[in-house]
């Protein structure tokens, strides 16, 4: 699909400064403290359709426990700003994990209902670690035949590894976004940040109904 020239303008259509899709916003919505949850994180995964209750909302912003124990996991000494998928060992998969499964106590319901919070998780990560986690949309993860549960996010961090350690892969990212970058109202914002913009072509495929291929 990458090959193809719709990708292209699915990601020129994405990042449209124009349109209503998240586009660059995703991560340049400020504040931004890569060693730290803020209020613009909270914000920014609301335009990917989640969004945190006010208690997970204290939790996170304010000095808690969470707020502790997740600035922690968040140190260049756990989690360096320079880690990426691609190179990703056993334990920067293992510190991802911990991380995940951090946020998602962190923005479970007060109520104890049920929740999807393994999404919002998921998407809180990758505001915090773009190089390093997927969004995994469920859209996404029925493209690539992935679960797109909260048990088997390692498993799906592997697929998406192998798929961004492909040199064609990556090339043909990078020729993608390119050549998108130059239309007029196009801000891709990081150029550089592969495993986004495989997210965001991967997403704007499956959701007009594309196949595997």
């Amino acid at each position: 699909m990458l090959d193809r020239p719709a990708a292209v303008d699915d990601v020129a259509r994405y990042y449209d400064r124009d349109s209503n899709f998240a586009g660059a916003t995703f991560l340049d919505l400020g504040p931004v403290d890569p060693y730290a949850v803020t209020s613009g994180d909270l914000l920014a995964i609301t335009l990917l359709q989640v969004e945190a209750q006010p208690r997970p909302v204290r939790q996170l912003l304010e000095m808690t426990a969470t707020n502790r124990e997740i600035r922690h996991r968040l140190t260049e000494e756990v989690l360096p700003l320079d880690a990426d998928l691609t190179m990703a060992d056993n334990p920067t998969l293992v510190a991802m994990a911990d991380l995940h499964e951090a946020m998602k106590r962190a923005l479970a319901p007060f109520d104890g209902r049920a929740s999807n919070r393994w999404v919002a998780a998921s998407k809180l990560c990758a505001r915090k670690r773009p190089d390093l986690f997927p969004v995994r949309d469920s859209v996404v993860c029925d493209l690539l035949g992935l679960s797109g549960s909260r048990q088997n996010y390692e498993v799906d961090w592997q697929v998406f590894r192998r798929i961004i350690q492909d040199d064609d892969v990556r090339s043909r990212i990078d020729a993608v976004v390119d050549e998108a970058a130059q239309r007029e109202g196009v801000n891709i914002g990081h150029p550089n940040l592969r495993l986004r913009h495989l997210d965001v072509v991967l997403w704007m495929h499956a959701r007009r109904g594309g196949s595997k291929s």
